[in-house]
């Protein structure tokens, strides 16, 4: 097909410029709102994501001034990837993965060796697809401690997560390794579920909240 139609675009700056310029999409998830703002930072090819979060700062109401930021790789609601502050920004994929941004909580700031930090994913089973497990929603990072309950655990969430307690009532919770879930007690240690270290990755291995997709 010919056209006689020319396409052009303006840009704010020069060609050359912007050619040396990566451009990144950021969502940034605010520690105590549940609104969600995409950001647009564009750095030199050969910053770092320490560069990112810094121009993050400049543009994103915290919590707390001296909140420390991480950024994850998010996809098909699970957490594939924690960005190591020197890691350079060239090679990152946007538009397969979803970036996001969050404050890091007070308490994983001083972890113990007997703490973990671990996955917690939403769940629901497919009744089209035998049972399936399909995940939905934010997933989120969690410190559990040594001997901590099911019960105690599962109090932690319902307060981060702010979740009514009538609507909490019908939640369950299970240890999910690849893909089989093992429904906990309230009376079960969840830490003890998680101490192999050989799983292919930590995405593999994690709490799940089984729960109606109320979005």
């Amino acid at each position: 097909q010919t056209s006689d139609i020319l396409y052009y675009e303006v840009l704010d700056i020069p060609l050359p410029e912007l050619q040396c310029l990566k451009t990144l999409k950021v969502a940034f998830h605010h520690a105590t709102k549940d609104e969600v703002v995409i950001h647009s930072i564009r750095l030199s090819k050969n910053s770092t994501i320490s560069d990112v979060i810094t121009d993050l700062k400049t543009k994103v109401e915290l919590s707390n001034p001296d909140t420390e930021l991480r950024l994850l790789e998010v996809f098909y609601h699970k957490i594939y990837k924690i960005f190591p502050p020197h890691e350079k920004i060239e090679n990152i994929n946007d538009q397969y993965w979803t970036l996001r941004a969050e404050e890091i909580p007070e308490e994983e700031k001083n972890l113990t060796a007997q703490d973990r930090l671990i996955h917690v994913y939403h769940f629901m089973k497919d009744p089209n697809q035998n049972q399936q497990i399909q995940n939905f929603g934010d997933p989120f990072l969690l410190v559990i401690r040594e001997g901590e309950t099911a019960a105690e655990v599962m109090d932690r969430v319902q307060k981060k997560l702010r979740v009514p307690n009538e609507e909490f009532a019908k939640w369950k919770v299970a240890f999910i390794s690849m893909n089989r879930p093992e429904y906990l007690q309230d009376i079960d240690a969840v830490s003890a579920r998680f101490q192999r270290r050989d799983v292919y990755g930590a995405w593999e291995q994690y709490l799940g909240l089984e729960h109606t997709d109320t979005t």
